[in-house]
């Protein structure tokens, strides 16, 4: 995915401001696709040089003119032709999964430090998502929205389910290691 169909994805709903667009990321998709405010202006001129995008400078005199970005119908094409085509297959790139591969080399001690470490970093982001579930879920829109609501809703049970297995995995790794049972697991 590029950040220019997240935008799209956003601007489809209503007509924002890079600094709206930039809170719109932090208050919905952050958990799975961050985006900093460089990359976002960036984009941003690009997708309106593009045509994917149309932009209204609304001038204000005591501060800087602000810059208003509207999805085009070419933008709208672009959304819709990317939403309806399947991904090509992604390289999964894990680097704890290589920091346990080659975790033979460390102690007990230091491999034990390392993943209590993304233990307490996972625990972390499960409190994060569990109270971005409680806030959404109480703030939850008219019934006419409620399958954008529900679609929504997916991608954060996701992150919460994600996250609760790898949790799993580190703690069943912490008790094995610490017991010094080296026994790997059947299926």
């Amino acid at each position: 995915m590029s950040l220019k169909h997240a935008i799209l994805g956003f601007l489809n709903f209503k007509p924002l401001s890079g600094y709206d667009l930039k809170k719109a990321f932090d208050n919905s998709v952050r958990h799975f696709w961050p985006a900093n405010q460089s990359q976002i202006y960036r984009t941003l001129a690009q997708m309106t040089e593009e045509g994917l995008l149309e932009k209204e400078v609304i001038e204000r005199e005591e501060r800087l003119d602000m810059k208003i970005y509207r999805i085009s119908d070419a933008g709208r094409a672009e959304l819709h032709h990317w939403l309806t085509t399947p991904l090509p297959e992604q390289d999964n790139r894990e680097p704890l999964l290589i920091q346990v591969f080659f975790g033979g080399q460390l102690s007990d001690e230091e491999l034990l430090a390392l993943l209590r470490h993304e233990a307490q970093a996972t625990e972390e982001r499960l409190a994060v998502y569990t109270m971005i579930h409680r806030t959404t879920l109480a703030n939850a829109p008219s019934p006419e929205n409620a399958r954008a609501f529900f679609l929504s809703m997916l991608t954060l049970e996701y992150g919460l389910r994600s996250n609760q297995v790898l949790l799993e995995w580190l703690n069943n790794a912490l008790q094995q290691i610490e017991a010094g049972t080296f026994t790997p697991t059947t299926f």
